[in-house]
C-alpha cells in the first residue's frame, strides 16, 4: 500500500518471543486481519474513496493482488508471525476488530475476560480494537514494543491516551515485563532495546529508544489543507467535506458529546481548564445547524447510581481514588452534573444518546437514531477529543459514516494527545475523516441557498451529483 515498514515491522521478534512463550502455556492467541469481499460488498464508498486518493485504492490491482481484498496475497498474514491450525483468525473490514465480526461472541464463548493487544499499526486499528475492548468491558493491555505506526508521534501519543487518568482504556507495558509475569525467560535483546521513557503529565512507559515526539502545536498536525471554495463542500484537512458534496440537511447531523456541566464546569471532578471558547464556538455551530434545519443528537456520559453499567476495571478505578462527591455529582445519571450546560443543552424533539462507555455507539440507540434519521454525514463537536469524541469518530467510520470533526469545537487534557488526535484523523488521506475549524461549515452554512442546486461536478474526482441545500 506504499507505507514506510521500517518502523512497522520492528514488532516481529518480540512477538515471536510473546506467541512462543503463549503457545507453550497454554493461553489464546486471536489474529486479525482487516480485508474486504470480493465484491466490496463491505467497504464504505467513503473508504474506498479515501484509499484511492493515496493511490492504493481498496479492490484494485496492487502488487500483491487486489488491495485489501479477502484471499488475495496481501491479504494474508506474514510468514513470520502466522497462526496455528487452532488459533482463530478474525476477518474484519473496518479498522476495529468488534465491528461486523464474530469476535465479542468467540471471546465470551472462550470466557476470556483480559485482552493483551499487540499489532499493526497502534494508532489505528490497534488503538480502535482497544477503545471497543474497554467499552465492552475487557481488561486491556498494550504492549509497547510489539505495536508499531507509520507516525512515531502518533504511536506516542497512543501509549500516552491509553493510559491517563488512571488507565481510561487499560495499561502499557512492554513484552519483556508480560514473560516476567507469566514466568518465562527474557530474552535478552528484548529488554536491552528498551527505555524507560517520560511520555508527560506524570506518565512513563517502558518502550523502544524514541525517535521522535509527539505532535505539539496545530502546525504540527496539517495534512493537506483545502483552501479552494466550491459549493456544497466544506474547506477541510485533508479534503473538501464530505468526499461526495451531499451536505444536505436530510442526511447530515450534528453530533455533540459530552457538553456535560461536571466535566466543563471549573468546579467540576473531571474539568481540566478553562472550557468557555469551546463552548462559545460550539454553540455558534449548533444554533446555525438548528436554524438550517440539520438534526441535533446529544451524547452524555452517565451512570446508574450503583453502577452496574460500569465494568469492573472502571469501579476498581474509581476504588483507587476514593473522594466524597462534590457539588456536581458523580456523573450519575441524575447528578446535577451530568446534565448539559445551559448554552448546548438539548431541546425537546433533540435525540439525546446516554452512554455508560467512552464510545457513543457502544451498547447505545445511537446507530438506530441515525437509520432512522437517513444520516450518513456527522458534524461532530464535544469533550474530551482524544477519548470520547475520537472513539466515537472511529465507530462512526468503521459504521460507514462520513465524519467532520470541528477542532475549535473540541478540547483534551493534553495538548500532545489533543493534535495527535487531530493529526490520527487525517493521515492517510481522512482515514478517519475530515477536520476543519467552525468557520469553515459555518461560511457554507451562511451562504446556502434553499431548494435544488444545479448538478455540479465533485471536485473530489466523484460522479455527477445532485446536491439539494438547506
Amino acid at each position: 500500500m506504499g507505507y514506510d515498514i521500517s518502523m512497522t515491522r520492528a514488532p516481529i521478534d518480540p512477538l515471536r518471543s510473546v506467541f512462543e512463550s503463549f503457545r507453550k502455556l497454554g493461553y489464546h492467541i486471536i489474529h486479525t486481519r482487516e480485508g474486504h469481499k470480493p465484491s466490496l460488498a463491505d467497504c464504505p464508498a467513503n473508504k474506498r474513496w479515501r484509499s484511492r486518493q493515496i493511490g492504493a485504492g481498496i479492490g484494485d490491482p496492487g502488487p500483491c493482488g487486489r488491495v485489501l481484498v479477502r484471499g488475495e496475497p496481501g491479504w494474508n498474514l506474514i510468514p513470520e508471525l502466522q497462526p496455528t491450525d487452532h488459533e482463530e483468525v478474525i476477518d474484519k473490514p473496518g479498522k476495529g476488530s468488534f465491528v461486523a465480526t464474530d469476535l465479542d461472541l468467540i471471546l465470551k464463548q472462550k470466557n476470556v475476560k483480559n485482552l493483551i493487544l499487540t499489532g499493526i499499526t497502534t494508532d489505528v486499528c490497534v488503538g480502535t480494537t482497544m477503545r471497543e475492548a474497554n467499552d465492552l468491558g475487557y481488561e486491556c493491555l498494550l504492549l509497547s514494543d510489539c505495536t508499531a505506526a507509520t507516525d512515531y508521534g502518533n504511536y506516542m501519543a497512543t501509549l500516552k491516551t491509553m493510559q491517563q487518568a488512571g488507565g481510561v482504556f487499560g495499561c502499557v507495558a512492554a513484552a519483556a515485563d508480560l514473560l516476567k509475569a507469566i514466568g518465562e525467560k527474557v530474552p535478552a535483546a528484548l529488554e536491552a532495546s528498551l527505555s524507560d521513557v517520560d511520555l508527560g503529565d506524570g506518565l512513563r512507559v517502558k518502550m523502544p529508544k524514541p525517535q521522535g515526539r509527539m505532535p505539539t502545536s496545530l502546525a504540527e498536525t496539517v495534512v493537506a489543507p483545502q483552501s479552494k471554495t466550491v459549493e456544497g463542500y466544506v474547506k477541510a484537512d485533508p479534503y473538501l467535506w464530505p468526499f461526495d458534496g451531499q451536505l444536505r440537511t436530510d442526511n447530515t447531523a450534528l453530533l455533540s458529546i459530552n457538553f456535560q456541566t461536571n466535566i466543563l464546569d471549573p468546579d467540576g471532578d473531571f474539568a481540566k481548564s478553562d472550557m468557555q471558547e469551546v463552548v462559545n464556538k460550539s454553540a455558534e455551530v449548533l444554533q446555525m445547524m438548528r436554524r438550517k434545519g440539520f438534526p441535533v443528537l446529544h451524547v452524555r456520559t452517565g451512570h446508574a447510581e450503583n453502577l452496574s453499567d460500569s465494568s469492573r476495571r472502571a469501579v476498581w478505578r474509581n476504588e483507587q481514588t476514593p473522594r466524597q462527591p462534590g457539588p456536581l455529582g458523580r456523573l450519575v445519571r441524575g447528578d446535577p452534573g451530568w446534565d448539559f450546560v445551559p448554552q448546548l443543552a438539548a431541546l425537546p424533539g433533540e435525540a439525546v444518546v446516554d452512554k455508560p462507555g467512552i464510545g457513543a455507539f457502544s451498547l447505545t440507540s445511537l446507530e438506530l437514531n441515525l437509520q432512522s434519521l437517513g444520516v450518513r454525514n456527522l458534524v461532530i463537536i464535544g469533550v474530551a477529543t482524544d477519548v470520547c469524541v475520537h472513539t466515537t469518530m472511529r465507530q462512526a467510520n468503521d459504521r460507514g459514516y462520513e465524519c467532520l470533526l470541528l477542532s475549535n469545537c473540541s478540547a483534551a487534557a493534553f495538548p500532545e494527545t489533543y493534535f495527535s488526535a487531530l493529526k490520527q484523523i487525517k493521515m492517510q488521506h481522512g482515514v478517519f475523516g475530515a477536520v476543519a475549524d467552525s468557520p469553515a461549515l459555518l461560511e457554507v452554512l451562511h451562504t446556502a441557498a434553499d431548494g435544488p442546486a444545479a448538478s455540479l461536478p465533485g471536485p473530489n474526482g466523484e460522479p455527477e451529483i445532485k446536491r439539494l441545500r438547506s
